[in-house]
């Protein structure tokens, strides 16, 4: 272990952060080897090392127009491409570096990392899962340069609604091509990213029309929309660049039509339907739910990226105002030194719980990173079992929880380190706006928060029906609705400690949760059920059961989840020097969850006094101080080198104001006053 740890390069001596790091009652070098071994560290530290001495990848220190914005990113795409950072071999060896990739290219711009994933991991992912040897000849192309790709399916009038996507691919048996048309303006698709300005194909999702004017639903068909050597379009496709938006500028968001564009039957990706020449519909998987659940599952790829994009931007935003408060000194008791910001208990409760829960969501994302890299093996190794259909139900109800709440959370986590920086952190050269206005959209694109999370409470209500039928709940490779096996014990579960030590424990932890998320689905069932029986349609009943109800249930799933899975990790622990801090982790991020849900607990009467509130918030600001006394230590483990961090707020030496004054004196005109003519009346 020594020699690994000798291998990470240590942080600054002494300065501004010395005392803090020494108050830390673990090495931070062992945890960040906790959470990702040596081998992890040095893969993302040879891509930061390549980036940070290649010119194209410098940060200009002042704006620059949108149009250079797009042009750089795409410049870095290709570049970084040509370094061929993660082979094949690597995917193979270690599949876990695919998100390790994602996570080193995201930490230094999130622009670039977008578009990168949307063409060889969106674009081409589709190629290689969903499409058979006949698409070979893409996938090669993407490889050597020779093509771009695009994912295209929101439209103007339909986005989360996907059955209702209006375009539309009709079959012509006598030249055995899929004709693809826009029937209206409103079905146009739109928010496109890499169609705007650079992509030459697109895996465009259209409503599948055999001859005999039957509808099969959606399928993915690859549609050229520019020629790759002129750049221009395409006969019949009308496509273009959305125009300036709030952030992420460097992605190109395009809009396209189609009108009657002809493609070869063979551009349909046909993994599980196809059309034969003659015109008719076939699927290698004859059970519709089977083939709903593996498409399902295929779907859910940006999902789980997107999932562990979250701590990696939320980590960031952690590193920065825990070493600003660590080094900000303001007030203090009369005639007394000022004292640092980080030791006022208001400002531990705003940064402490955020930093644990950080921490737990990086756990639960490399976690369910390994499931979904077992799905897609399944997939491309064409798995047509059971077991696959249900991993990717599993797969698709946990990415629609977290992908939402695991956004929210960092665009609240980004927003109160802003603010916990002051004006400071207002500066750009801080970076926490960037940050803020490149995470928002991840709360809209791969599907709308709040709607996707009906997928996840739609899962477990209608697990919780199957239940109450069967009382057993079918084993499943996950096992996430593993809970209903012991429904009747956890739904009787009252609170029962007396104290903070027997608050403490891992037990009580996950009975507190196993009672939340049975109570949950009890009464959102019943909810359902009672508006079912008056005779209300089952999309009305869904619509009303939101509020209070599905929305908080598969909220508590995901939280359910987090904890769970944070618990196994720590169980892996040998170390008894990072106990301490791995305990603060988990009953911290743990009860700062469960405090939300306070009213529930009323509600359902598993609290009947007002002590365990309590003694559950008093435990909350306890474990806020003391890891108060850690967090220094905790973002050194979590934080990249300080030319990737960029932040004139957060870098390692904790020269704060030094730093900061040299961003001021240097911002292009800061000497430079503005001249205004006098008039002459």
């Amino acid at each position: 272990m020594n020699k690994e740890l000798d291998q990470i390069e240590d942080m600054p001596k002494g300065g501004p952060l010395g005392h803090a790091r020494q108050k830390a009652s673990f090495n931070w070098k062992k945890l960040k080897l906790f959470i990702e071994d040596l081998d992890l560290h040095n893969y993302k530290k040879k891509i930061w090392e390549t980036l940070r001495k290649d010119d194209l990848f410098n940060r200009p220190l002042d704006d620059i127009s949108h149009s250079e914005q797009k042009q750089i990113a795409q410049k870095r795409v290709l570049k970084i491409k040509d370094y061929n950072f993660l082979t094949d071999d690597d995917m193979l060896e270690r599949p876990v570096k695919r998100i390790l990739f994602d996570e080193a290219i995201v930490l230094w711009e999130i622009d670039c990392s977008i578009k990168y994933s949307l063409h060889y991991q969106m674009f081409e992912q589709l190629l290689r899962t969903l499409g058979t040897d006949r698409h070979e000849k893409f996938i090669e192309q993407c490889e050597r340069g020779e093509i771009f790709g695009c994912f295209a399916l929101t439209e103007i009038s339909h986005g989360s609604n996907t059955k209702q996507v209006k375009t539309t691919a009709h079959y012509d048996p006598n030249t055995h091509e899929f004709v693809i048309n826009t029937p209206s303006l409103e079905d146009s698709k739109v928010w496109v990213g890499n169609m705007g300005k650079t992509a030459t194909h697109s895996a465009v999702y259209a409503q599948l029309f055999t001859p005999d004017g039957q509808c099969h639903g959606l399928h993915i068909f690859i549609v050229p929309i520019r020629d790759p050597n002129t750049m221009m379009l395409k006969p019949g496709v009308v496509c273009g660049d959305m125009g300036p938006k709030a952030g992420l500028n460097g992605v190109d968001n395009g809009f396209a039509t189609f009108n009657k564009v002809r493609i070869p039957r063979e551009n349909m990706l046909n993994k599980t339907g196809d059309v034969t020449p003659e015109g008719t519909y076939v699927s290698p998987i004859k059970d519709a739910k089977k083939r709903f659940g593996i498409s399902l599952g295929a779907l859910s790829n940006g999902r789980v990226g997107l999932t562990h994009y979250a701590p990696c931007i939320q980590g960031l935003a952690l590193t920065i105002a825990v070493r600003y408060g660590a080094v900000r000194e303001q007030f203090g008791p009369d005639n007394q030194k000022e004292q640092s910001i980080l030791d006022y208990q208001l400002h531990q409760y705003r940064l402490m719980p955020l930093l644990a829960v950080c921490c737990v969501w990086r756990v639960f994302s490399l976690s369910f990173f390994e499931n979904l890299s077992e799905f897609l093996f399944g997939l491309a190794t064409g798995d047509k079992s059971d077991r696959q259909a249900d991993l990717g139900k599993e797969i698709h109800a946990i990415s629609c929880a977290s992908k939402p709440i695991s956004s929210w959370t960092t665009q609240m986590v980004i927003q109160e380190c802003r603010e916990a920086c002051g004006g400071h952190g207002y500066l750009k050269a801080a970076r926490l706006s960037d940050l803020r206005n490149s995470n928002d959209p991840l709360l809209t694109f791969e599907g709308d928060n709040n709607v996707l999370l009906q997928q996840t409470s739609n899962f477990l209500l209608s697990n919780y029906e199957e239940y109450l039928k069967t009382k057993k709940v079918p084993n499943t490779p996950l096992g996430i609705c593993g809970f209903l096996n012991e429904f009747e014990k956890n739904i009787n579960l009252k609170f029962r400690c007396q104290d903070q030590k027997e608050l403490m424990s891992e037990k009580i932890v996950m009975e507190m949760f196993n009672w939340l998320i049975c109570y949950m689905t009890k009464i959102s069932y019943e909810k359902l059920k009672s508006n079912l029986d008056k005779g209300v349609d089952l999309f009305t009943a869904r619509n009303e059961n939101q509020v209070f109800y599905s929305k908080t249930l598969a909220t508590i799933f995901m939280e359910r989840q987090l904890i769970e899975r944070f618990i196994t990790k720590k169980n892996e622990n040998k170390d008894s020097s990072l106990q301490k801090v791995l305990d603060n982790i988990l009953y911290l991020s743990a009860f700062y969850l469960l405090d939300k849900h306070v009213g529930i607990f009323y509600q359902g009467s598993y609290f009947s006094s007002e002590k365990p509130v309590f003694m559950i918030r008093e435990l909350i600001l306890e474990l806020c101080k003391q890891m108060k006394d850690e967090a220094v230590g905790m973002v050194d483990s979590m934080a990249p080198p300080d030319y990737v961090l960029n932040s004139v707020l957060g870098s390692s030496d904790g020269l704060v104001y030094q730093n900061l004054y040299n961003a001021m004196i240097q911002s292009n005109g800061a000497f430079e006053p503005i001249k205004i003519a006098k008039s002459k009346l």
